[in-house]
């Protein structure tokens, strides 16, 4: 199934959303940090131009979006649980070596972790979800197994 015949609904929602997220993306690292780290800011650039376009083409009912789309939903969602991953785990470590100050520094990693678990993870997941697979180029058949009627089998 194409982006046209989809839901039109869906697919400018997943538009918006896409561009909401990759602007929020990238005010939030380059306006709203304060220090620069370049891990930080290719992972915001990574997830502001991949779901840029993909909310772009989707909105232009582009042919492209689909690939696209597909393509940019795994890779912002490879992003998106390495970063929840790495802050979790910052959460614990902080919270285990620090005792009550680090607790207290845990819960703010907690809360970040939340904000960040719908927007990189979730969204896309479901983008893929809706998407669904790629379409499988149509099965080939040898001209001798068309004369019997027969299809050629998969291996």
């Amino acid at each position: 199934m194409t982006i046209e015949t989809r839901d039109r609904r869906a697919r400018i929602g997943f538009g918006i959303a896409n561009l909401a997220v990759a602007a929020f993306a990238v005010i939030g690292v380059f306006r709203l940090l304060p220090t620069r780290w370049w891990v930080v800011d290719t992972g915001a650039v990574a997830v502001g131009l991949l779901l840029g376009s993909s909310g772009l083409t989707l909105l232009a009912k582009a042919p492209i979006a689909e690939p696209l789309t597909r393509a940019a939903s795994a890779l912002v969602l490879a992003i998106g649980l390495a970063l929840f991953a790495a802050i979790v785990t910052t959460a614990g470590w902080i919270g285990g070596v620090y005792g009550q100050v680090g607790a207290n520094g845990a819960i703010i990693f907690g809360l970040v972790g939340a904000l960040v678990l719908p927007y990189v993870v979730v969204l896309p997941a479901v983008e893929l979800a809706w998407i669904g697979p790629r379409a499988r180029p149509a099965e080939r058949s040898t001209p001798a197994a068309d004369e019997r009627g027969e299809k050629k089998e998969r291996r």
